[in-house]
């Protein structure tokens, strides 16, 4: 998957302004796939050059013209040709198991320290995702749930499951080394 295919799914949904974009990768798509603005305003230029989004300029006063991006009908069409095409299966690159790969009585205490590093961060995308999941989609508000939020919400889910799964995991392969090499 490209920042392309994310750009233009988005604007398949709604018109917007690059910084509504922005703005969109630091709330329901950032659980999934992350970009910095100037990759999201370089893209926007690479799929305007290619006629694959269209832009209207707004004036604004005392502030510089504002573009609102849409799809074009070419936008259009490379999108669901894309959704039409079989993806890629994508091979990990984990360095923390490179890391682990590497663990020995030697450093025993460092391997530890690097993985109580990853439980940390773990647990806090695991509290992030959670307390979004509270505000957002409690069992109410799933009741009433927009459908184009349906896939929103699973990608969520996918996020919170995952990060269970890897704290387990993290957990595991601690008990693991102190077990082997202690």
């Amino acid at each position: 998957m490209s920042l392309k295919y994310v750009l233009l799914t988005l604007l398949n949904r709604e018109s917007r302004t690059g910084y509504d974009l922005v703005r969109t990768f630091d709330s329901a798509v950032g659980y999934f796939w992350n970009a910095s603005h100037q990759q999201v305003y370089r893209e926007l230029g690479t799929l305007a050059d290619a006629k694959l989004v269209k832009f209207k300029l707004v004036e604004q006063e005392d502030k510089p013209d504002k573009k609102i991006y849409s799809l074009s009908s070419s936008g259009k069409t490379a999108l669901y040709d894309w959704l039409e095409s079989p993806l890629k299966t994508v091979k990990t690159k984990d360095l923390l198991l490179v890391k682990l790969m590497n663990a020995s009585s030697d450093n025993v205490e460092q391997m530890q320290r690097e993985l109580q590093r990853n439980i940390s961060d773990s647990k806090e995308m695991q509290a992030t995702y959670q307390a979004i999941e509270k505000k957002y989609y409690s069992p109410k508000q799933l009741k009433v749930l927009p459908s184009d939020q349906v896939m929103i919400y699973a990608a969520l889910r996918k996020g919170i499951l995952s990060i269970n799964a890897h704290l387990a995991w993290l957990e595991e392969v601690e008990k693991l080394i102190i077990k082997t090499f202690q």
